[in-house]
Parts: C-alpha cells; structure tokens; sequence
C-alpha cells in the first residue's frame, strides 16, 4: 500500500515538474531574449558614441591639415619673394624673375607628370589590368 502511495505521488511531481519545465524554458528564453536586446542597443550605443568621437577627431585633423596647408603656401611665397630679391641684384630684376618662373614651371611639370602616372596606375589597378 505504501508503494502504492509513494508511485502515485512520485507520478504527480513528475506531472507537475513537467509543467514547470516548460515554463521556466518559456522565462529562460524571454531573458535570453531581453539580454540579447540590451546588449545590441548597448552595442549601438558604443558604436554611436565612437562615431561621434571620430567625426570630432576627423573635425580637428581637417582643420590642422587646411592650417599646415595654408602656412606651406605662404612658406613657399616667401621663398619666391626671397628668390626674386636675391637673385635681382645679381641678374637684374627680369632675368631673376624669369628664373624663378622657370623653376616653378618645371617643379609644376614635375609635380604633373608624377600625378599623371599615379592616375595612371590607380586606373590600372582599379580596372584590373595593373598590379598594384
């Protein structure tokens, strides 16, 4: 009788166990769920914070290149304007300033010609037919 008893009750919890399982599933898998959510807006919210800190360095390092690029432009006008007031006593004013213009045309072909065959290249590359 007492076996009996026992089955019978070792049935029941295993009845009642058996729906309990499905529900803490059902609990485990909505935190899962609610986990993954957080972590993802938590990613996005990681990932937002480091654009906008890469947009304000990306900021300050045009504005310092735009400035080094302006202060190489008047370095290199000082240097021309040097030119033409020491080469002018020498040479005459014309011929000085002949000579200077000279100089800039061929460093600008140079430059040219340099730029060219990068284009060049990055056609190649881009179009397959070039090796980088």
């Amino acid at each position: 009788m007492i076996d009996e008893t026992e089955q019978h009750d070792d049935q029941a919890n295993q009845h009642e166990g058996a729906g309990k399982r499905p529900m803490a599933l059902t609990s485990e898998i909505e935190g899962l769920i609610a986990a993954a959510r957080e972590a993802f807006s938590s990613e996005v919210a990681y990932q937002r914070a480091r654009a906008i800190l890469a947009s304000k360095i990306a900021g300050r390092i045009a504005g310092l290149a735009a400035l080094a690029a302006a202060l190489v432009f008047f370095l290199l006008l000082a240097l021309v304007v040097g030119l033409l007031l020491a080469l002018a006593p020498l040479l005459g004013t014309w011929q000085a300033l002949g000579i200077v213009v000279l100089a800039l045309l061929l460093g600008m072909a140079v430059a040219a010609w340099a730029a060219l065959r990068a284009w060049r290249r990055l056609k190649g590359v881009l179009t397959g037919k070039a090796k980088p």
